[in-house]
């Protein structure tokens, strides 16, 4: 089959969604199929970097659509790149025949570009393929982006539910997500709940305080509590940062922030606020080396905003569980997350606002032998390889696409 692709991010990107719908990208040519890929020329984190207008990764054909850089400092500037890309990808998508695809796949971001999808599909005669990583504009509305009960919250959740309407197939992934979804009406036939893997191409099983990462960076023997990703105004920081508070005098442990986001600033004003040598942040890690920066930590933080439930997915626990790590996640209950960790014993889990319980469970693991806090890890990593790898869950995908070529 001949599938045409369209996201804001793709390879070389290292976006969550560039990384997973790369990996899906490879796999389908690996399989036969001709693969085109519509992107954005800026980087998702840093769009001053600008990428080739064409290019190709292994059998992919890559076309890189112009749009705004004002990146995530300000609101209005975040809608015009998100503007401009989905106005100069429809324009771009005009151009291209009647039947030239079997196959359309549309991504979440950035918002709205699968409405842009659907309308190309309906009229270039192409089936269409709704991969929803999260729902726009609900979870703008949740986080109180899009006022509730505005004309623009009508007018944006009609355009989401004719998009629902007009696939052909809509992959969710969680059954929270799935349910909001067939709510809508959508009939069950048209949506499976496919979660997405970890993507590090290798795992670090050397020694703890060998690992180059923590050497590189000096954790030494602090107990490394990293908050690896994007910083997102969906999924709030402040429970976790009080306890970093609380915890200043501890000097076991070492607070790591990796990656950015729009509340990446809020986590340097906060350190600088409260004079925390506690707090250390860095930049994003390639894929490469993301096992290393991965493999540093002795706990991974995942956080699942309260109002996030069926309309975003923190995908990061399946990346922190297959390097074999445990868990801490604040968030509500019950949730794809807290689904996981009452299978997976030995784990924290509080809520938002669970301050002194958090500290108290961050106390305890610091007690704990560090052979005890493996075995919670080495829990975590068998479940992950049972049921979240990628051979698996691509290969889902790929049968979800494949029905329409029969």
């Amino acid at each position: 089959m001949k599938i045409l692709v369209i996201s804001q991010a793709f390879w070389p990107d290292t976006a969550s969604t560039s990384q997973h719908l790369t990996d899906l990208a490879v796999d389908l040519t690996i399989k036969g199929h001709s693969v085109k890929v519509f992107s954005s020329r800026r980087d998702y984190e840093n769009p001053k970097v600008q990428y080739e207008k064409k290019d190709k990764f292994r059998e992919i054909e890559i076309v890189r659509i112009w749009n705004t850089g004002f990146g995530k400092s300000g609101k209005i500037g975040r809608i015009l790149d998100f503007m401009t890309f989905n106005v100069m990808l429809f324009l771009r998508l005009l151009s291209i025949k009647k039947y030239e695809y079997n196959i359309i796949v549309g991504m979440t971001s950035p918002p709205l570009i699968s409405f842009v999808g659907v309308i190309i599909a309906q009229l270039k005669k192409a089936k269409f393929i709704y991969w929803a990583m999260d729902l726009q504009p609900e979870l703008s509305i949740a986080t109180g982006y899009i006022k509730k009960g505005s004309i623009g919250e009508k007018i944006l959740l009609g355009i989401a539910d004719f998009t629902f309407k007009k696939a052909d197939h809509i992959i969710a992934l969680d059954k929270y997500m799935a349910k909001y979804i067939l709510k809508k009406g959508i009939e069950p036939a048209r949506n499976s709940v496919i979660p997405v893997w970890p993507v590090m191409k290798e795992v670090y099983n050397g020694n703890r305080r060998e690992n180059p990462f923590r050497i590189e960076n000096g954790f030494g023997d602090k107990i490394v509590v990293m908050y690896s990703g994007n910083h997102s105004v969906v999924h709030p920081l402040d429970t976790l940062l009080n306890v970093v508070s609380n915890l200043k005098d501890d000097n076991r442990f070492l607070f790591v922030f990796i990656g950015g986001g729009v509340r990446k600033q809020d986590v340097t004003d906060y350190k600088i606020k409260h004079n925390l040598d506690n707090i250390l942040q860095i930049g994003y890690q390639k894929r490469e080396r993301i096992h290393f920066s991965l493999g540093a930590a002795d706990i991974h933080v995942v956080i699942q905003g309260s109002s996030s439930i069926g309309f975003t997915h923190p995908n990061k626990i399946y990346g922190a569980m297959c390097i074999g790590s445990p868990i801490l996640y604040i968030g509500p209950r019950p949730s794809h997350i807290s689904d996981i960790l009452e299978e997976c014993q030995g784990n924290i889990s509080v809520e938002h606002g669970e301050v002194k319980k958090l500290e108290n469970q961050l106390l305890k693991f610091a007690n704990m032998d560090e052979e005890d806090r493996n075995k919670v890890g080495l829990e975590n990593m068998l479940y992950v390889q049972n049921r979240f790898t990628r051979q698996k869950l691509v290969g889902e995908i790929i049968e979800a696409i494949e029905i329409f070529d029969q």
